[in-house]
């Protein structure tokens, strides 16, 4: 089975073409387990499945724990990073999945490395699927304690605004237990804040299905989001994320400037029997 692997500021991807899996029914929850798996299988955050039909790109995000996931802004940056090699889009490119259309523009490539402007889109501080305990009028909300704003930006985010420094072992602690808990019926991707001037700050991403990632698009829109709302942030926000910086920018909803190296094309034959 043919894939490729990609990276965006070090959240990688696993890229397959449906019509490359093998014949008969596929458990895709299964075969991104084991291929995700970063001692006996090719290792990455998650999956991409797509398919073209007529110039139509559709996608399906699924976690390295086998859960499907709304959306990823790095997923689908591999995505069209692997499209654009393969020559098979051109920009803009419209990808197509169960939270709706984004739009994807090439800004540049140098060998490996494609420059991407990533639509994330219009972030819901209303969305009751994702967030039944919503209260009119109330925007952020506690768990023993620790404050968070929910939002989805296509996926659902809980973004806590860090009032201390805390150390990398105590936040995945924080993040998996938030991750995880019951008020969330999909389970939540969470990010800490260390807020520093309106152009600047700092995020510790845990995502949903995954745990500790060096990044994250959606979870940069959603601290954006939340940022802008409480007049933090204006119209562009620079996020530090380890060694790489995030640059999001609002254009009649959330962009991304998104940096994706093709890492490798290869081919998986699954676990030895």
């Amino acid at each position: 089975m043919t894939f490729y692997k990609t990276s965006s500021f070090g959240n990688d991807f696993i890229e397959i073409d449906v019509h490359d899996l093998p014949a008969g029914a596929v458990d895709k929850g299964a075969l991104a387990e084991r291929i995700c798996d970063r001692q006996r299988g090719v290792g990455a955050d998650g999956v991409v499945f797509y398919r073209g039909e007529k110039q139509r790109f559709h996608f399906e995000i699924v976690n390295r724990d086998g859960g499907r996931a709304e959306l990823s802004g790095n997923g689908m940056a591999g995505l069209a990073a692997v499209l654009f090699q393969r020559r098979l889009a051109s920009s803009p490119l419209a990808l197509h999945g169960v939270a709706g259309s984004r739009q994807i523009g090439l800004l540049g490539r140098q060998g490996p490395v494609f420059q991407l402007d990533v639509e994330i889109g219009r972030p819901d501080f209303a969305k009751r699927m994702f967030f039944p305990f919503l209260k009119d009028r109330l925007d952020n909300y506690a768990i023993d304690g620790l404050e968070f704003y929910p939002v989805s930006v296509g996926n659902p985010h809980a973004v806590v605004i860090l009032r201390e420094v805390l150390g990398s072992d105590r936040l995945k602690t924080l993040g998996k237990k938030l991750e995880s808990h019951p008020l969330f019926p999909e389970r939540v991707n969470v990010e800490f804040v260390s807020f520093s001037d309106p152009e600047n700050c700092r995020v510790f991403f845990y995502e949903r299905g995954v745990g500790p990632t060096l990044a994250s698009s959606t979870g940069s829109a959603a601290v954006f989001a939340v940022l802008r709302r409480l007049g933090k942030a204006r119209d562009r926000l620079l996020i530090q994320c380890g060694a790489e910086r995030i640059a999001v920018s609002w254009k009649n909803g959330i962009f991304v400037h998104n940096f994706t190296r093709l890492v490798c094309r290869g081919e998986y034959f699954g676990e030895r029997p």
